[in-house]
């Protein structure tokens, strides 16, 4: 199989999950310039996928490269705000995939999104979720925070290179993340906590490879 990014820990968990009789999958937040979605595509080759982001550079980016595979004619790309109504019918999707994306709505914004993520889901379809964890090494750094608003559960801070990259995301501890989902009716299947070092460009490259590795949860969930 041909090698398209640098291998993500967390993806390959996500791949486990699935099998060849999925058809419908939805793709929150395009993952590396569609490589995600390559290999969701390949793993199920009934499948049909909506991949979406709120970021016009990173779809025009992912685009691009889709094009060079067979398996982007079975993926649809498309601007798309999770946190609002989706334009999908209730019990849509076998499969709904979400890594590294959640963390960047705040907390009314998260609960509108897993509502919408809840109603679009079929029943005993999988949610898998990976989002920034509380235990994120940076939160320990006082020098790095900036701020925190407690309405909103957002923090902001230099993430990693102090006063070069400014970010602003909501970190949730495994039990806050556990029953966010569970308020709003999903089952819990699988939590697990783990480090993994991630890349803060599309294409992996160790130039911007993270100093140290980044806390994360996972949860797999079920409607």
């Amino acid at each position: 199989m041909e090698k398209i990014f640098k291998s993500s820990k967390s993806e390959k968990r996500a791949l486990k999950l699935l099998n060849k009789e999925i058809t419908n999958i939805l793709s929150i937040g395009i993952s590396t310039g569609g490589s995600a979605e390559i290999n969701i595509a390949r793993k199920c080759p009934k499948a049909q996928i909506i991949a979406t982001t709120i970021d016009e550079k990173g779809l025009n980016f992912s685009n691009d490269k889709l094009k060079q595979y067979e398996e982007a004619k079975r993926i649809t790309t498309k601007i798309e705000d999770v946190s609002k109504k989706m334009p999908y019918d209730n019990d849509s999707f076998d499969f709904i995939y979400a890594r590294l994306v959640l963390h960047y709505l705040n907390k009314q914004q998260l609960e509108n999104a897993l509502s919408e993520i809840y109603r679009v889901l079929k029943p005993n379809g999988r949610f898998f979720i990976v989002a920034r964890n509380k235990k994120e090494w940076e939160l320990t750094k006082p020098e790095f925070i900036i701020s925190y608003d407690e309405k909103t559960n957002m923090t902001t801070y230099y993430e990693q290179w102090k006063k070069e990259v400014i970010r602003t995301r909501q970190f949730l501890s495994k039990k806050q993340l556990e029953d966010i989902l569970i308020e709003n009716g999903f089952k819990i299947e699988r939590v697990k906590e783990y480090r993994e070092y991630l890349y803060t460009d599309y294409e992996r490259t160790n130039k911007y490879k993270s100093s140290k590795p980044n806390f994360l949860t996972e949860i797999v969930a079920s409607k």
